[in-house]
């Protein structure tokens, strides 16, 4: 007999909630859930293929030792010896920073990042590179130094817009945030509302808009110094607003003062007068902005998310209600500061953390180098780096290098095959209680803990449980007093837990502190395992940390009965407020509504400086306008060189298409998905048919790959998929784009890899 089983998607940030058929411990069907806050009845197809990512026949089930050219089974305890004794005396000799960790948590699995954390706090070494800080790593850096707060970012009010607006994004089909399709065609469909699109392709966004502005491939910086300097030259910036709500304005105000304004434009392919007619829609309107891939990873990707949100300072929609407003969080990552004289940079690459993350980029060069302090002992978990990181060629390599590699996941994997000991955990339909690292409703605070599904196979674990044991396997971490698991215990069958809370407390200040870093460890491997669940204590651990009711406003009341006394203690309030919440969420799969953003005070709650000012002006930021962003040095740039003769964008998104995680082959069964997309004109001028099988060649290799006529490629551009080069039962689908690009060619500012500009060739093959 089969049983609907309520979850939320761990595909993507949005985390629709998702309704699951459940029999014999499989998933035999999957819908939108449409009493889910987060998404009220909406998915895309990834959610609704989620069986997919739990069904693969190359689930691992026990953990796994490398011996010679091939993998034996060995148990949990050998494992944890054997890494603890290896790791620790690896750290002992050759310090800190020979330590480093790959992934660990991803924008919908974040719950085993808080004992990864400890472990590198244990270890003393920062260096984490994660794959959301190669997407995000120039957005989060502009936040920080304009609003000073690296881990909240500007998203559209699409309840109040009058107008949006789609940078580089294709929110129809990316499904970036919650009902991405049928918020995109309200608007599209309400004649008092307007889309504008700004992209070189017909995508599919682009065809519903009001106004559609078509830059020439990687021209979007110089278009956005353009914009911006009409808007000064026609005196439409708002003054009154600008003056109230910044600092730096006078400063700024001079990057944009006589700029060649018509000789960039001629270098972006547009015309005066379309870019001085989107400049007075910018200035007259309530707009917000989706910015996605097409400028974070294209060329000049931090610059562009500083300019975007200087663009809207000028405008004055700002931090304002129906403008560009910032979706709480619960969930926190301390913010990096590269001037910070005690930010660990790498030693080979000299790069700084984003966000607490490394730029992926730099991972390879950290570990080839011959230097003493480079990367030789390295853990991971939710992560591909040898797919999903850029170069794989050298990726693997580095891989390979390592004294010691071990590689968490719950299917073998290009990278775990390159992995001294393989462990094997939950998928996340398996887990219970993790949380997502984004919540990207507003006004409401959605929070979801996700329940489990279906059974883990074999000896699985959860990687928060993992992280913790192998943190006490490594010696970093004692063993605890039973009072600590019999306090734990008491709170599971008394529903009471904040006593355990306190008892955490108590004894960590009696050891002077010196575990407060491990303290997400610790409430795993007591309360974690009294619950049969780590992800349901971080969770918990999460909210009784979080800092959300300094900015929101909680709309879950304390449990009064259960705490008559502390729930009326100012100062344990909160501590009572945030234990309700996680009850509400551990009784509600589906998710449920914990709080609301403050927006009549999004100024104060939002912008962290001192001053309470937005700091526009900045020192990086005018060096590398004055070094690259002119007409003359774009027109130079933007000439293909040796031998290329297209602009290679890897990672398109469409209808059809899934991620890396999804590697069951079966999901894109009878769909035509491997293929490269070009404009016709294109393809006509090359003699290539349409299916021909192509030579794609960059300076890093070669691969071949059917050519797809699409008016959604523009000219000059060519798109492949991301999401393959994996193997599955021994055989390979498809080719990877990793392939083809380069570790080194990265965004100078922070990090963020072209993936969205490759210079590349292509030819027929003779």
């Amino acid at each position: 007999m089969s049983e609907w089983k309520k979850t939320w998607c761990n595909l993507c940030a949005v985390t629709c909630g998702l309704e699951m058929e459940v029999e014999d411990n499989k998933i035999i069907n999957v819908r939108p859930d449409p009493s889910s806050p987060r998404s009220f009845g909406y998915c895309c197809r990834k959610g609704r293929s989620a069986k997919y990512f739990v069904e693969n026949r190359d689930r691992l089930e026990y953990p796994l030792k490398k011996v010679g050219d091939h993998f034996e089974r060995i148990s949990w305890e050998q494992a944890y010896k054997e890494i603890g004794e290896k790791a620790r005396a690896i750290v002992d000799k050759y310090g800190p920073r020979s330590f480093a960790t790959l992934g660990g948590g991803t924008y919908s699995l974040s719950t085993p990042g808080a004992a990864m954390l400890g472990m590198m706090a244990a270890v003393g070494s920062p260096f984490n590179f994660n794959p959301i800080g190669v997407e995000f790593g120039g957005c989060w850096w502009s936040h920080g130094r304009i609003f000073g707060d690296q881990g909240h970012y500007t998203e559209p009010d699409d309840r109040n817009n009058e107008a949006v607006v789609y940078w580089g994004s294709n929110s129809y089909v990316s499904h970036q945030f919650p009902n991405a399709k049928r918020i995109c065609r309200g608007f599209s469909q309400d004649p008092n509302k307007m889309v504008i699109v700004i992209d070189p392709r017909v995508s599919e966004t682009a065809r519903m808009a009001d106004m559609h502005i078509r830059p020439r491939n990687g021209s979007d910086a110089l278009l956005l110094r353009a914009l911006i300097a009409i808007i000064i030259e026609k005196g439409w910036e708002h003054k009154d607003y600008i003056a109230a709500h910044t600092t730096g304005w006078a400063q700024t105000r001079s990057w944009f003062i006589n700029f060649d304004i018509d000789g960039a434009l001629d270098v972006c392919g547009l015309s005066r007068k379309q870019v001085e007619e989107l400049a007075r829609v910018l200035t007259t309107k309530k707009w917000g902005m989706h910015q996605d891939l097409g400028i974070y990873f294209g060329r000049h990707a931090t610059l562009n998310s500083y300019l975007c949100l200087i663009l809207m300072i000028v405008c004055g929609v700002a931090l304002v209600k129906g403008g560009c407003v910032m979706p709480e969080r619960v969930l926190e990552l301390p913010n990096s500061d590269e001037r910070d004289p005690k930010t660990m940079r790498t030693t080979v690459t000299n790069w700084f953390p984003v966000l607490s993350t490394y730029p992926e980029g730099a991972f390879p060069d950290e570990v080839l180098g011959d230097n003493e302090d480079r990367f030789r002992v390295v853990f991971s978990t939710l992560t591909n780096p040898a797919r999903s990181y850029p170069d794989s060629q050298r990726m693997e390599e580095a891989l390979d290098k390592l004294d010691l590699f071990v590689a968490m996941d719950c299917v073998m994997t290009e990278t775990t095959r390159h992995a001294d000991y393989i462990l094997p955990t939950m998928s996340a339909y398996e887990a219970n209680g993790d949380v997502s690292l984004f919540s990207l409703n507003y006004p409401e605070v959605v929070f979801v803990s996700r329940k489990r599904v279906v059974n883990p196979v074999g000896e699985a674990k959860e990687d928060s449980m993992v992280f913790a044991e192998l943190t006490q396997a490594m010696g970093y971490l004692p063993e605890l007093p039973k009072s600590l698991y019999d306090a734990a215990e008491e709170a599971v069958r008394t529903g009471d837990r904040l006593k355990y809370y306190f008892k955490v407390v108590a004894w960590i200040m009696k050891t002077g502190g010196k575990y407060m870093d491990q303290a997400a460890s610790i409430i795993i491997l007591t309360l974690g395992k009294a619950m049969g669940s780590a992800g349901r204590a971080t969770n918990w651990a999460v909210l009784m940390t979080s800092t959300l009711n300094k900015r929101a406003i909680m709309t879950v009341k304390p449990d009064t009965k259960k705490h008559p006394i502390l729930s009326k203690i100012p100062v344990f309030k909160d501590m009572c407020v945030m234990d309700a919440a996680f009850e509400l969420l551990d009784t509600h799969p589906e998710g449920a509504i914990i709080a609301m953003a403050d927006e009549d005070h999004m100024m104060e709650k939002h912008i962290t400086h001192k001053d309470k000012k937005m700091h526009m002006w900045c020192q990086e930021i005018e060096d590398y306008l004055n070094k690259y962003i002119s007409p003359e040095q774009e027109r130079e740039a933007l000439t293909l060189k040796d031998g290329n003769n297209m602009i290679l964008s890897s990672g398109y998104r469409f209808e059809g298409g899934m991620d890396n995680a999804m590697r069951n082959p079966g999901v894109n069964q009878y769909r035509k998905v491997y293929t490269l997309l070009m404009h016709p004109d294109d393809a006509a001028k090359f003699g290539f048919a349409d299916g021909e099988i192509i030579k794609l060649s960059t300076n890093r290799g070669s691969i071949e790959i059917p050519v797809e006529y699409s008016r959604r490629a523009s000219r000059g551009y060519c798109l492949m998929p991301h999401h393959f080069g994996y193997y599955y039962q021994g055989k390979m689908c498809g080719k990877h784009a990793n392939f083809l690009t380069d570790n080194r060619d990265i965004d100078e500012m922070t990090g963020n890899s072209r993936w969205r500009y490759t210079p590349c060739r292509v030819e027929a093959i003779t």
